[in-house]
Order: C-alpha cells, then structure tokens, then sequence
C-alpha cells in the first residue's frame, strides 16, 4: 500500500515504481508464489476462519475506526492495527468459546439488562455514556438514548446491537475469570513454608574469584561445551513464532537545493496573495499544510519565533514569511482578547418541538424565546433560585438530578463554546441567554479563572518536501545498488563503497508491520518470509514513505526450539565465561585444600570478602542472592563452616555462613492467604487466554493474503 501511496503523490513515478511493482508480483507476489493453496486466513482446533468472514469483520471494524475518529482517511499504520486487533480477537473468541460451550456458561438476558441499565453497569456504559456537559456517567443519558433508538437511523441500532454483544462477550471472560480464579485454595501448611522460605535469613560472609581474569585465549571450545550450555539454557531459545534476521541499507529523500529555492518561490507568490486578500483565515484553510485552531490561542502553542512576534504586535499585523525548520511561515494577526483559561456555571434549557431534546416538548421557537426571557427577567433578580427551577422546568434530560450544572470546561471546548463565549464578558451569578443547537439555555456563571492575553492568527505554513524528480532520483539510488550489489559479500562492499549506512533487523516476525521503527515496511516483511525468498537474497527496492530500502535476508528462524547450530555463534561468549568459571572453580578447589581460611583465600585471589544477608525466596540484592542454585545449595548447609568452591551463572563463590536466622514464629496466616489469592487472580487475569492458546492448534495464514 505504500508504494501505491507515494504514486499517488509523486505521479512522475508512475512509470518506474509501477513496471517495478506489477513485475515483482507477477514474478511471485514480492517471491510468495502467486498460487494460494487455501481460501482460509486462519482455523483454530480445526474451526476454520475464511478470508471472506475474517476480512468482513475487518471493514466493520475500520468502519468503526472511521466514525470514531471523526475522519474517512485511515493511515496503513491504523489499518494494519485494526487488522491485527481484529484476528487477536476472532482468535480469543475461538479459543475461549470451547471452553464455554463445555462448561455451559452463558449471559443471561436478565444478567445482560442488569449491565446496561443496573446499579452497577458495566464498565463500557461508565465510558460512553457520560453527560456531554459534566463528563460524568449519568444513568438518565441511556434511557433517553433507548427510548430513542428505536427513531434512529439503522446504522445506529446496528453499532448498538455490536456495542451490546461486547459487553456480553466482556462479561463472558469475567465470568470465566472468576470461575478459574476462586478455584484456587492454598493449605496453611503450604502457607506456613513458604512463609518460612521467605523469612528465613542466612548471613553469609563470601569471596568471588574474578573469571575474567582468564583471557579468552586460553580457552579452547568443544562441542561438548556447547552442548552442556545449550541443553542447560534450552527454555532461552524458544521461538513462538518464525522469526527472521536482516541487514538493510535506507536512501532517505530528502529535499534538494533545487527543492527547496522552488518552494521559496512558491511562498513568495503566497504571500502576495496573502497580504491582499479580505478573508485570510479562508485562505490559510485553502492553502496551508498544516492546519492550527482558528480560536483563541495561549502563548506558547505556536513555534516559538511566531509566537514571540504575534504576541508583541498590534492586531492586524501582518508577518512576513520566514523559516523555522523545515517549513515557512506566515501570518495575520486578526484579534487579541484577555480571556480565562477556564469557567464553571449552570445552564437550564428550554428547548423546543423537532429538536429531538425532549419528547414532551410541544412549544414552537417562538414561545420557547418568550419562555426564556420571562425567566431571564426572574432569576437574574434571584440568582439564588437557579438550581431550584432548573430542577423544575429545565428540559435538559440529566436537569433533575444535577441542576444543570456544567463543571469547569476549557476555553477551545467547542461542545460548550457558546456558554464559554458569553462568559467572557460575565460576573459571577450573572445570567444570560445563550442559544445553541438544542434550544435557549439560560447560563448562569459561577466562576471563571483570572483572564489571560491571547489571540486569534491566520498562520499558513508550507512545509520544505522534496519534490517528485527528488523522488525519483532517490529511487533510482536504491535500484541501482539492488541491481549491482546481489550477494551478502557484494552488499556489504555496496553500502561502504556507495556511503549508506548498513542497518541491522533481528527478531522480524511474519505480521510484522515495521522493521526496526520504519513505517509501511509490510512488502519488506512479505518478501522477507516468502518461501522464494532464500537466506542470502537481496531484495527488491521497497518504498517506506519517505524513504526507499534494499534488504538482505541473513536468516530465517523457524518456530519452535532453535538448534544448537543457529544459535552457537550467539552462545559462544557465554560458553566462554561457562568454561572459565569451571577453571576458576577448579583453581578455588586446590586453593581450599592448602588454605581453608577465607580471609586468606581472599589474599590468595586478591579480591575482598563481601558479606550478605540472603534469604531462600525472596529479592537479594547481592550478587551471591541472584545465583539461585548457589542460595539453594547454601541452605542445605550448616552454619560455621567453610563452604565451597559452588558454581554459579556469574561467578565462583566460597561461603562461610555466620549465623540461620530462623522466620518468626507465626501462626496467623489471613494476610498470607489473602496474598496468595490476590497473586493466583492475578495470575489467571493475565495468563489464561494465553495458556489456553499455547494448547490450541492455530494456523496462521495470514502472511498469504496481507
């Protein structure tokens, strides 16, 4: 999609990036093959997912993205989120669902209306159904909301019906939750050891020969080491899905000389313009690249340099244009006003028939307007009284229960503009009518934060891009190093020789979106994973919007456990250090025979004896109590004796115990117990879907399709 993107934008490359593009997916979609074996996306236990169902879901979701963000363009990031969301849940649905149907547990309907509209709903009304005027959930928002739906338009009921099946489906893995998690009873035996396990307390009194003092010269490597270490540390080398490894050379585009003297012409004609024209805030709309709040701005939300000048400026100043980085602006100053940042105040609506406010409501616009003033006339006599008759009259539906009352808002807030407008010029209890989209509020204000000096600015900035011969020069750069330099001996003299820096890429999963932070790097991926593609293989050139890449392949990595011989070379300097503690150890051996005292073996080493307090399990902040099978060792013995060498992941360690340290006598284990069920609730909260999931059988196949 990337790729298609930048055409879009820079049409001069229609021609190359195209031929490139169509070839390489005719060739073998980016090396993939262009035969599917399957239609499915996916199964799970052997329930099948089509693309059809998977990718149908997935436009509903992004429809919903659409409607929620207010906006028809969705970036490829956001799609590929929405994409990857959409499976994680299809996916959990499936797992957790077989678990349900065996276990027979549903949500009832009494169950779900207790969710909506009970005392304590679900945590999904709290969120969404809030008074726009206080942010605060109020119950009496989703009755008017139900009682209504039935008028709305059917997309509305359609996102209600879904936004009711998620709070099923949430109440569902609750329920689950629970049902795992209150299972769980620790005896007080148990509770009793590890009570003890954890206070029971060695000091210690140790020496730690350093290994690295042994040169890695010194050490010769046999397969044998390798296999020790390797069946030792086998849980480390677990893949949980393919992983791949990759070097990669960027050729960012970047604006020429060329670029940017055009650009600079451009502004100049900008500006001419800019200075003559009537309505500048229509203009800078037209013309801008970036797009700043026509209202009211504090100082210190502009850039910086056009900040400082429109604040020290009379009103309609106008700013020459000028560069800050990598734009130019310019600017009008249209109004300077002392406004609060804040205000609180009531408001008690009289609305009228057709505005869909109040299904009671029967008064045209007129009487609405006449009602208003009459009480106008009344409250701005007796302020005192605004709560009282706003509970009475006010048609505003939550009125009854808050008064009318609207909590301190910001200025900028455009839900609450016109009452934050009147307030400017207002006194405390003053009350005036204001008419918005629901009908004539009376607003009374409370209070208001100290006024401070803004503004409101035209502001146009152009932004310094590069321009579609950059791109195309740019692009150029990138094909000809894919075409020349083919093998991985070849790559590496390409990106010293051509002067682009060689990047490094590990752990690159199948569905991954990006490389190492680069965006829109899907195709990179695809073809990092394609069965076509093999270990050594330079790659085609892939457009990352703003910048082209050329990539090798170092390695691939299948699912499971590595073997030895993929992981040796990462081992090897732990082997190392595993082989030189085995020297040290045996040095320390010979060193003990001739000297069991432990303040002269620590001459005999020349290191110091460290002294610590270490318990069985718990944190140890020594580097002797994060050596757990040398603390495990260490409570088997009895204190007063001389204890080692004993071996450990960091170091040779000779231990003279001082002092056990019984745990206190307890008898009482309440605040054990209640730990230890906190932990295990804990536990299932974060870690049952997930081992659920190890024990199903999923296949992925969405690598084929995106």
């Amino acid at each position: 999609m990337a790729i298609i993107g930048t055409i879009r934008k820079h049409s001069a490359l229609a021609v190359i990036i195209v031929g490139v593009a169509i070839a390489a997916f005719v060739i073998g979609d980016f090396g993939k093959g262009a035969s599917r074996p399957t239609t499915d996306i996916g199964s799970v236990n052997g329930d099948e997912i089509s693309y059809q169902d998977f990718n149908s879901k997935v436009e509903e979701n992004l429809e919903f993205q659409r409607e929620t963000s207010g906006t028809d363009k969705i970036s490829e990031e956001m799609s590929y989120q929405v994409r990857q969301n959409t499976w994680n849940t299809m996916i959990k649905k499936l797992v957790i669902q077989e678990e349900l149907d065996e276990l027979g547990m549903v949500v009832s309907p009494e169950e779900l209306f207790e969710q909506i509209q009970g005392r304590n709903p679900h945590r999904y009304i709290l969120q969404y159904f809030k008074d726009p005027n206080t942010g605060e959930y109020n119950p009496a928002v989703v009755l008017n909301y139900l009682k209504n739906l039935d008028q709305m338009e059917p997309k509305a009921r359609t996102q209600w019906l879904q936004f009711e099946k998620a709070i099923k489906e949430d109440r569902m893995d609750t329920k689950f939750n629970n049902l795992i998690g209150r299972s769980n009873y620790t005896p007080k035996q148990i509770l009793r050891k590890q009570y003890e396990l954890q206070n029971k307390r060695l000091n210690v009194r140790y020496i730690s020969p350093g290994f690295h003092t042994i040169p890695d010269s010194s050490i010769v490597l046999t397969e044998e080491d390798y296999t020790r270490f390797y069946d030792k540390n086998k849980i480390y080398f677990q893949n949980e899905e393919p992983l791949a490894e990759l070097d990669y050379v960027l050729f960012e585009v970047k604006p020429s000389a060329k670029d940017r003297q055009e650009i600079a012409e451009d502004v100049s004609k900008l500006y001419a313009e800019f200075e003559a024209i009537k309505d500048p805030m229509t203009f800078v709309n037209a013309n801008s690249d970036q797009k700043y709040d026509t209202g009211f701005m504090n100082k210190g939300v502009l850039p910086e340099q056009l900040d400082s000048l429109l604040f020290n400026s009379p009103v309609e100043t106008v700013i020459p244009p000028f560069q800050d980085g990598a734009a130019w602006y310019m600017a009008k100053l249209m109004a300077i006003a002392e406004r609060p940042d804040s205000m609180q105040g009531s408001q008690l609506l009289i609305t009228w028939a057709g505005l869909g406010v109040s299904e009671t409501a029967t008064r045209t616009q007129k009487q609405a307007k006449k009602t208003a003033d009459s009480l106008l006339v009344i409250l701005r006599a007796n302020p005192a009284q605004f709560e009282a008759v706003t509970k009475e009259i006010s048609d505003y539906p939550t009125a009854k229960e808050d008064g009318g009352v609207l909590p301190w808002f910001p200025d900028g807030n455009a839900n609450v503009s016109p009452f934050f407008d009147a307030g400017v010029t207002m006194r405390p209890n003053d009350v005036k009518i204001v008419e918005t989209r629901l009908g004539f509020s009376l607003f009374k204000l409370t209070e208001k934060s100290a006024p401070q000096e803004k503004i409101k600015a035209a502001v146009l900035q152009r932004n310094i891009d590069p321009s579609n011969q950059t791109f195309q020069d740019v692009y150029t750069q990138a094909s000809m190093f894919a075409g020349t330099y083919k093998t991985p001996e070849a790559f590496d003299t390409g990106a010293v020789a051509t002067g682009v820096y060689k990047r490094q890429a590990q752990g690159v999963k199948p569905m991954d979106n990006t490389v190492q932070g680069l965006p829109s790097a899907r195709n990179m991926v695809r073809w990092t994973f394609a069965e076509a593609t093999k270990v050594g293989e330079v790659s085609p050139v892939f457009d990352l919007q703003g910048s082209y890449a050329v990539a090798l392949l170092k390695n691939r990595y299948a699912k499971g456990t590595q073997p030895l011989d993929e992981v040796k070379d990462r081992i090897e300097p732990n082997v190392k250090n595993m082989k030189k503690i085995e020297i040290m150890a045996d040095r320390v051996k010979e060193a003990v025979q001739q000297t069991p005292d432990l303040n002269e073996l620590a001459l005999v080493f020349n290191v110091k004896v460290d002294t610590a307090s270490i318990v069985f399990s718990g944190m140890n902040r020594s580097t002797i109590g994060r050596e757990n099978d040398v603390v495990g060792e260490l409570f088997s013995f009895p204190a007063g004796q001389l204890n080692g060498p004993l071996e450990g992941n960091f170091g040779v360690y000779v231990v003279f115990i001082d002092d056990i340290i019984e745990a206190p006598a307890k008898d009482n284990f309440v605040y054990e117990q209640r730990n230890d069920m906190q932990g295990w609730n804990n536990r299932v909260s974060n870690s049952l879907y997930d081992a659920l999931k190890k024990q199903a059988a999923i296949e992925d196949n969405r690598e084929m399709f995106y």
